[in-house]
């Protein structure tokens, strides 16, 4: 899935709030937390900062080239 959350205190190039993406699975969505475990490992996202969020296809697997 993919989590787009506000970035507290930083002001985006509209002058809106600054936003930012989080691509993982989603572990956890309990007591006002949602935790997205990306490859940089588990992202804590307060849901209050969640913009919106969608689910995503998986990356395909790399396949082996021929003869290698």
């Amino acid at each position: 899935m993919v989590v787009r959350r506000v970035v507290e205190g930083e002001t985006g190039p509209t002058g809106g709030p600054a936003l930012t993406d989080v691509l993982g699975m989603c572990t956890a969505w309990a007591d006002g937390i949602c935790v997205v475990e990306s490859e940089a490992g588990p992202v804590e996202i307060p849901i209050a900062l969640i913009v919106s969020g969608k689910p995503v296809p998986p990356r395909p697997t790399r396949r082996a080239a021929p003869g290698t």
